[in-house]
């Protein structure tokens, strides 16, 4: 592996490749199969310790699309409410930057794009006693992680029917080993994704920043874990042939 830009950071994959950024504000996407990377215009985001981003595929546009989102205020001890919001988009299609100002207040940032309009969602009702909820995705589904008090067991909870009448729907519920805090979430700010096979009894791949874990999927009980050092949000790769100079 040979990234076009050093130190990199990971921004999101989709479809074979790989959006990259360095200190220095540059930002890529790559396709390491081919060796081939485009970097893109610069823009002004970057300019927070606040800032978040993800990268994905616009299937009806066609359109491959980077999001940055800066907090922006005065003083290093503004509280993140209080911020204003800068939103930088990234469009393949058009070759260019959008600039939005304070659309979105409070949010963190999933690595899946789909349409430039956003709105607020209410949680599922997952027990009660709020005690740990983040937001993820398994496979292409917006979804929510609820880690019981305990921390033996987390409920999948799927967003379903989201172009009609928003629903939540429980998906299942994994099942953790005695020594579950060894395998908690580092920071609430971070995001999961699961892979699922096509048969619910295959098994669940859950990534999570610096961990691997494994999980039987008929029994949803844990397997296997791998811990990774110095990792951010885990993602699945998959190889294609896309050039990203003819984007």
């Amino acid at each position: 592996m040979d990234p076009p830009c050093s130190p990199p950071f990971f921004v999101g994959s989709v479809n074979g490749l790989i959006c990259l950024f360095n200190r220095r504000g540059d930002t890529y996407i790559w396709n390491p199969i081919i060796r081939k990377s485009k970097k893109l215009l610069k823009s002004s985001w970057g300019t927070s310790r606040y800032t978040k981003y993800g990268f994905g595929y616009d299937d009806k546009c066609n359109d491959y699309k980077a999001l940055f989102i800066d907090h922006c205020g005065n003083s290093c001890n503004d509280e993140l409410s209080n911020l204003r919001v800068v939103v930088n988009i990234y469009s393949s299609r058009t070759d260019s930057w959008t600039t939005l100002h304070d659309q979105l207040q409070g949010i963190f940032v999933l690595n899946r794009l789909a349409s430039d309009t956003w709105g607020s969602l209410e949680l599922p009702i997952c027990g009660e006693e709020v005690f740990n909820i983040k937001l993820g995705v398994v496979d292409s589904e917006l979804s929510v992680l609820y880690t019981c008090k305990a921390g033996t067991t987390s409920d999948v909870w799927i967003l379903k029917n989201r172009r009609v009448n928003v629903s939540w729907m429980k998906r299942f519920t994994i099942e953790y080993p005695q020594y579950a805090i060894l395998y908690g979430f580092d920071s609430p700010i971070f995001t999961f994704s699961i892979y699922l096979n096509l048969s619910d009894n295959d098994d669940i791949l859950l990534l999570i920043p610096g961990k691997i874990m494994i999980f039987d999927g008929s029994t949803k009980k844990f397997k296997h874990a791998t811990i990774v050092k110095e990792c951010n949000t885990a993602e699945i790769y998959g190889e294609s042939m896309v050039n990203p100079l003819t984007l």
